[in-house]
């Protein structure tokens, strides 16, 4: 059996142009929609990491209950690294900002600080330039990122070899990063190098900031590696039972997955979700294949009576399938680009390799291999129909004919893509429902209205406490003099910013080694009130708590509630551990509500408030490099943006403002990951829903003209409009009944593997089942009494008269 010629194909799609452009519209839509998916599915999870050997990289880091990592201490590396046999080198890294100056405005870059045989560890490459070397571990060198290479240098090759001022300190650039340079770390403006040997944190355990990637050696696996670095765990938890505690262990995981790991659940669900909406596209067009089949009975017949056989007529509707299936492939890979392209736009600012997600030439062409497929896929079945039958039936019924069988096939392709649908218009249902209860939450504070500013104190100038303190006591009567500003703040953290900062601490005689962790906040006098978060009792901070005053804290519900047996601990005593040689006693002067810091689906963490002023000195490095100003406004916050900016040049030009933001935005980002999912499944839920009722309309419509004669007898024998409509719908809804039936059956089956996406709510949601339900047989019910409709209405005299 041979194709048709290819110009004798066209000529016939010329004949009928709607229809082929409307099976050329839904396969793009459904093509476009899978390679746009897919190509971020393999861009992040299938695609191996531009490094070298990427399988044989694996991170680690050592956990506690309730956190998510701990970063280990440089002594704690040379431990990992002296005693593990199964990995051949481990480099480390940290995440890093520093001030760029003597470009124009000063402004704030952040990137990563690594050992400098980390590109040598990881394979990681260049696009300009060279890696850094063992032997820079003294010299202050750095690589940029293409973005920054392209905003400051204009893409010229000659910017390596000039030098840039980060923190006042000149840095020799010796390398621009490749555009799909893998980040550990968010936003990697520049990488330098530093030395393990030399940093001023060398000896203290407790200090830990590095963050690790091993190679494993030749033939061992990531299991053996686990075992190998959770034994040493073990012994540095009996060895230095002060800085390991109790119920700390080793958590190892692949490279790829510390990468792409988080979003892999997102993913894969919403590449499931395409793959229905492909197989209702793939239905839906084999119904209308097959309408239109039904309605050339007479043509095929009078082929086959001046000598077409079954395979030249087979071949025949083949051809037209195969062609509008890649036309509607090459239309879905334009559709698929500019899909790609909003995705990237909507999706979560930390959507990992972005710079990687683009359609190559494998995606290209398992494009077009899909669509052909799907083409003679649908096309087969109208093919077969087309071809059986016989001759003199066709010739007398001609277009108005249907056979028995083609009206089964039309009804099972009803009863699939009711049913595919149905799962998803469930799924979408209950993502939906989930949203809304994570939006619900309380987040313990008022976000409107509330701007919020990070700055960076260069540390040669701001190298103590005393300078902290008087840039604060200059900034904060400027910025509340703004005329709209309500209150202003200074902190270390502000909600949702994700950072994370803790201290041990000690009350009614908890042993060392047991000692809860508090998550630290430092924070200026206005700060509950800029926030609106509620004091529960005792006071807050004021001018009084100055760093010669008695040492104080604050303290949430949760501590309170965990570590003082539900008493009031206003007036207690706790120690904390937040960068004093010894753990310094503070007195507790009052009680605030919980704050979701680390997104509304995390549970409210055990806080401890801390006076600015009366921070460790050891400590107030980490307040230099973290200093969030949040100001309260009468009217949109990024309105007042500018004058902020304005007044603390006016102390200190050097100092620039990064992270302007107002909460609102800080909370959008912790909802943007689901939100992006929920965006996404709602569309190709919606994609479903029209195919389908388009669908069941046609068949309902097909079969409704089919039965025009009996209609009209019926009418003349005396059978009341309802009666015609309810016959009609009788028909046309069994299988749309059936379809919904074992859609629920699918989407209860199914709702376990939806449980991690879900917030608020079970995958047996009955609100839910019940909407997605409700929504498609409302449009199926819709799509079946138009077409009954008009039948009720045929003139018997007219029907009779119907050949």
């Amino acid at each position: 059996m041979t194709f048709a010629p290819l110009w004798q194909t066209i000529r016939r799609i010329r004949q009928r142009p709607a229809f082929a452009a409307g099976v050329c519209a839904v396969l793009a839509l459904a093509v476009g929609a899978n390679t746009a998916m897919f190509t971020l599915v393999d861009a992040i999870l299938i695609r191996p990491l531009p490094l070298s050997d990427p399988d044989r990289l694996i991170t680690f880091t050592i956990v506690r209950p309730g956190t998510d990592r701990q970063p280990l201490s440089l002594l704690d590396l040379d431990d990992f690294k002296q005693s593990t046999h199964t990995l051949a080198a481990i480099a480390s890294f940290f995440g890093w900002s520093a001030n760029l100056t003597g470009r124009g405005d000063a402004e704030r870059l952040t990137g990563m600080r690594v050992s400098p045989d980390y590109f040598d560890i990881t394979g990681a490459q260049v696009e300009l330039g060279r890696t850094l070397q063992r032997d820079d571990e003294h010299r202050a060198v750095a690589l940029i990122s293409h973005g920054i290479w392209q905003r400051l240098f204009g893409g010229a090759t000659d910017a390596v070899g000039t030098s840039i001022v980060l923190t006042g300190d000149s840095f020799a650039i010796v390398g621009v990063l490749r555009p799909d340079f893998v980040p550990l770390v968010r936003d990697v403006d520049v990488v330098a190098p530093y030395s393990p040997a030399t940093d001023p944190r060398r000896g203290n355990r407790a200090q830990g900031f590095l963050r690790v990637v091993g190679r494993l050696k030749p033939g061992v696996t990531a299991a053996q590696a686990a075992d190998d670095l959770a034994a040493i765990g073990r012994r540095l938890r009996d060895e230095h039972p002060d800085t390991h505690r109790a119920d700390t262990a080793v958590r190892v995981v692949s490279l790829h997955d510390e990468v792409s790991g988080r979003s892999a659940p997102m993913l894969r669900m919403m590449l499931a979700a395409v793959l229905i909406l492909l197989l209702v596209a793939c239905a839906n067009i084999a119904n209308l294949f097959i309408v239109r089949g039904a309605a050339r009975r007479r043509e095929m017949a009078v082929r086959a009576a001046l000598g077409a056989s079954r395979a030249r007529i087979i071949a025949l509707v083949l051809g037209e399938a195969a062609l509008i299936g890649l036309v509607g492939g090459a239309v879905g890979l334009l559709v698929g680009r500019a899909l790609i392209r909003v995705l990237i736009a909507i999706g979560p600012a930390d959507l990992p390799r972005a710079a990687e997600i683009g359609i190559d030439l494998r995606v290209a062409t398992l494009t077009l291999l899909v669509s052909l497929a799907a083409g003679l896929l649908v096309g087969l079945a109208s093919a077969v129909q087309a071809s059986k039958g016989d001759l003199r039936t066709g010739l007398l019924e001609g277009d108005r004919g249907s056979s028995a069988a083609g009206r089964r096939l039309r009804s099972a392709l009803v009863f699939a893509e009711v049913a595919l649908s149905t799962v998803l218009l469930m799924t979408a249902a209950l993502l939906t429902r989930s949203y809304q209860s994570v939006q619900a939450v309380d987040p313990g504070f008022r976000p409107s209205q509330v701007l919020t500013i990070r700055l960076a104190l260069p540390r040669t100038r701001y190298n103590s406490r005393a300078s902290i303190e008087n840039f604060y006591d200059q900034v904060q009567p400027r910025i509340a003099s703004i005329p709209g500003v309500r209150a202003v703040a200074a902190a270390n953290v502000v909600p949702m910013n994700g950072y994370l900062a803790t201290a041990a601490f000690y009350v009614d005689g908890v042993v060392a080694k047991d000692a809860p962790q508090a998550h630290y906040r430092m924070i200026s006098p206005e700060y509950f009130r800029a926030l609106g978060i509620p004091l529960r009792s005792g006071r807050a901070f004021d001018s009084s708590d100055r760093s010669d005053s008695q040492p104080v804290a604050i303290v949430n519900d949760t501590l309170a509630r965990l570590y003082f047996q539900g008493g009031d601990p206003v007036g207690r005593r706790m120690r904390l551990e937040d960068g004093e040689k010894m753990a310094r006693e503070v007195t507790i002067v009052g009680v605030v509500g919980d704050v979701r810091h680390f997104g509304l689906e995390k549970e409210a963490t055990i806080e401890a408030y801390v006076p600015i002023a009366q921070v460790p000195e050891p400590t107030t490095i980490w307040l230099a490099n973290n200093m969030y100003w949040v100001v309260q406004t009468d009217a949109a916050p990024l309105a007042a943006a500018n004058a902020v900016r304005r007044e603390i040049a006016a102390v200190d030009p050097g100092v620039p403002a990064s992270f302007v933001r107002s909460m609102d935005q800080w909370m959008g980002g912790t909802l943007a990951p689901r939100r992006f999912n929920l965006q996404l499944v709602e569309a190709f839920a919606l994609a479903a829903l029209l195919l389908s009722a388009v669908g069941v309309y046609a068949v309902a419509a097909s079969a409704a003209a089919s039965r025009t004669r009996e209609i009209g007898i019926r009418v003349a024998l005396g059978a009341s409009r309802s009666q015609v409509v309810g016959l009609v719908l009788r028909s046309g809804l069994v299988p749309v009944i059936a379809g919904l039936a074992a859609g629920t059956v699918a989407a209860l089956a199914l709702g376990p593997s939806l449980s991690g996406l879900l917030f608020g709510v079970t995958p047996q949601d009955p609100v839910s089942l019940a909407a997605g339900l409700c929504a498609l047989a409302v449009a199926a019910l819709i799509a079946n009494y138009v077409p009954a409709s008009r039948s009720a209405r045929v003139d018997p005299i007219v029907a009779l008269r119907v050949e």
